[in-house]
């Protein structure tokens, strides 16, 4: 458990090391490197993967980094390797502190005016300090314009969760999905996208098999009275309709949720960028313990180079 005053240092030197790393400047062009720390708070802590929400708020901090190396960039062909690391480090319910490592290899190609991409990503992913989950996931996508104002994106993903702890490898699941996302691109840095996605999962255990529908609405605006800012805001519906009965509830479960996303992002000092960012979460459920609301709010810095 970290106090006030370790939380507090543990930012103010996180952000000592990006501000310095910020003088290096931009050397190799093929290697890329982002580096966040940020803060936050959440008044009703959840973990999705379990089903389990916590009913209780803790602030945590944030850390986050990224380095990718492009190996092929030649405008029609690209071939990258990526590794993700985050962090939350929360004051008081450390329990719930989230580390996750991730690795992905992209690859895409153009044909005519189609852009044709596969990526494979796998996460290792720590609650607590207990090993937690592990994730493969596939997925082939193609991305095409329409016409000058319409950009569509559309891909397959399968997803395969192997949880690490004995008691929760029922959980362990394989998921099949196709998505579909429209951007329709306004101009002058203004942006909506609507996006549909559609999930099979097959889990090991049957109560856990479900069909999920996730429909989304978002849109980015520049703020003119501060130079580069923008303003993006995402709504969110989640349905899962489950294959079998819940034994607790003595019927199929059914769940239900809305969630608003509201953020301001403005760069500074060249490579720096600072983000607010504010998500309200509403879910109901015939399963009693899923009945809740959250309120989450966030600060992050990032650099990049």
């Amino acid at each position: 458990m970290l106090s006030k005053p370790a939380l507090t240092s543990l930012i103010t030197i996180a952000l000592f090391t990006i501000s310095n790393l910020n003088a290096l400047g931009q050397e190799a062009e093929p290697l890329s490197l982002i580096l966040e720390v940020g803060a936050e708070y959440d008044n009703n802590i959840t973990v999705d993967a379990l089903d389990l929400t916590s009913q209780q708020g803790d602030s945590s901090a944030l850390f986050e980094g990224e380095i990718a190396y492009d190996f092929i960039s030649n405008g029609e062909s690209s071939f990258k390797a990526r590794y993700n690391f985050s962090q939350s480090l929360h004051l008081d319910l450390s329990e719930f502190d989230l580390q996750t490592h991730a690795a992905t290899l992209e690859a895409s190609t153009s044909i005519q005016d189609i852009d044709l991409g596969i990526s494979y990503s796998f996460y290792n992913i720590r609650l607590g300090s207990e090993d937690f989950l592990q994730m493969h996931i596939i997925r082939p996508s193609f991305t095409m314009m329409l016409n000058q104002k319409v950009l569509f994106i559309g891909a397959y993903e399968y997803l395969q969760q192997n949880f690490q702890q004995d008691d929760l490898r029922i959980r362990n699941s394989k998921r099949h999905s196709t998505d579909v996302k429209t951007y329709f691109l306004l101009g002058s840095g203004r942006t909506i996208n609507l996006g549909y996605k559609i999930s099979s999962n097959d889990a090991l255990a049957p109560q856990l098999d479900y069909l999920g529908h996730i429909v989304t609405l978002g849109f980015k605006l520049p703020v003119e009275a501060i130079e580069g800012a923008k303003f993006i805001a995402r709504y969110r519906y989640n349905q899962k309709n489950y294959a079998n009965i819940t034994q607790v509830i003595g019927e199929k479960r059914k769940d239900k949720r809305h969630s608003v996303r509201v953020a301001l992002q403005a760069p500074f000092m060249g490579q720096f960028t600072a983000r607010v960012q504010y998500e309200y979460t509403d879910s109901t459920s015939n399963l009693q313990t899923l009945i809740y609301s959250n309120n989450v709010i966030s600060f992050n810095i990032e650099w990049a180079f």
